[in-house]
Formats: C-alpha cells, sequence, structure tokens
C-alpha cells in the first residue's frame, strides 16, 4: 500500500469529521495526516467574535423545507 499514488486510491464520497487526510506543508518539507474537522475549521473561524458560531455545513433547500425543519446554528442555509 506504501507505494500507491493518492490518486490511485479508492474515493471516500461519504467521509466522517473524524476521518484523517495527508497534507503537505507549504515548504514540501513533511507530509503529515490531519482531520478533515480541523480542515474544515480553516474555513469557519469565529474566534474573537463574542457570540459568533462556526459553520460546520452548507445545505441547499426549498423555502418549504427549510420552514419545516428547526435550524442549527452550525448550518449555513440557501434557500433556492
Amino acid at each position: 500500500m506504501a507505494d500507491v499514488k493518492i490518486s490511485e486510491l479508492t474515493a471516500n464520497t461519504s467521509p466522517a469529521a473524524n476521518d484523517v487526510a495527508a497534507v503537505s506543508n507549504s515548504a514540501a518539507t513533511a507530509t503529515n495526516k490531519v482531520e478533515l474537522v480541523a480542515i474544515a475549521r480553516l474555513f469557519s473561524d469565529p474566534s474573537g467574535v463574542t457570540g459568533a458560531d462556526a459553520i460546520t455545513n452548507v445545505m441547499s433547500l426549498t423555502q418549504a423545507e427549510y420552514d419545516a425543519i428547526t435550524p442549527d446554528a452550525s448550518t449555513l442555509y440557501v434557500i433556492t
């Protein structure tokens, strides 16, 4: 398995937040593992904003579908 290119691996179509991925640092001196949830935090960092919530999920739905749910503070809803 060590001789397999990443592009040749089987795709994981439903990864979990605690699954890991390989990352290479910007200096290309090391390859490390990182949990997917840590990557998601890079795109939603509410630190320094009192009362702000991190966005951990994005969902597209109709107005009727949105009206039928209890919204979650960590989900960004796109009404289509």
